[in-house]
């Protein structure tokens, strides 16, 4: 009801009631086929060692793997501060966030759908809120709904840390990263 209603207010197109009710059944739907389908399968045994095998690739005893090993949440920031860095820095969308951070009323003037790209922003932070929720649950095998309740002060501190301006319109992904690291 909610997103009916935010859409109402941003004067978005509304869908009837049965089109959004059947969309929400059928992504229900594929997100749980898909989930039950690659539960349904075991994962394959040797895989590593017939393809080493077949591409005459000789494989240490106790297989393929970095020492102590990579964790993956390691990875993932990775991953997301690379694909970040790219949108910011490589894409019109990035450009146009930062002048919204800059200067609003100036960014809405120039032409910059100024709603429609704080949407987007929105959507975007809430799928890298997912993520870490995901991360953080699965590194503490629990979840609570106070999972990072009060963490706000800490992540702002590592994005000021990093360079990012309070005022707006300035900072790097890279900085806020490095400054998440330091605190």
């Amino acid at each position: 009801y909610n997103g009916r209603v935010q859409r109402k207010r941003f004067r978005f197109p509304l869908r009837p009631v049965w089109a959004e009710t059947l969309l929400a059944t059928v992504t229900c739907a594929i997100i749980l086929g898909a989930v039950w389908l690659a539960n349904s399968y075991p994962w394959p045994i040797g895989i590593v060692n017939r393809y080493a095998a077949a591409n005459n690739i000789t494989v240490p005893e106790g297989g393929l793997f970095i020492a102590h090993g990579i964790a993956i949440p390691v990875l993932m920031a990775v991953a997301v501060g690379l694909i970040m860095t790219f949108v910011t820095k490589r894409t019109r969308f990035g450009r146009y966030v930062f002048a919204i951070g800059g200067n609003p009323e100036a960014a809405n003037l120039a032409g910059i759908n100024t709603r429609w790209i704080t949407m987007k922003v929105f959507m975007i932070m809430g799928v890298l809120a997912t993520i870490a929720a995901a991360i953080s649950s699965a590194r503490q095998n629990s979840s609570t709904n106070a999972l990072g309740t009060l963490d706000e002060l800490l992540v702002i501190a590592a994005a000021v840390i990093g360079g990012t301006s309070l005022a707006g319109g300035s900072g790097t992904v890279l900085g806020a990263m490095l400054g998440a690291l330091l605190m």
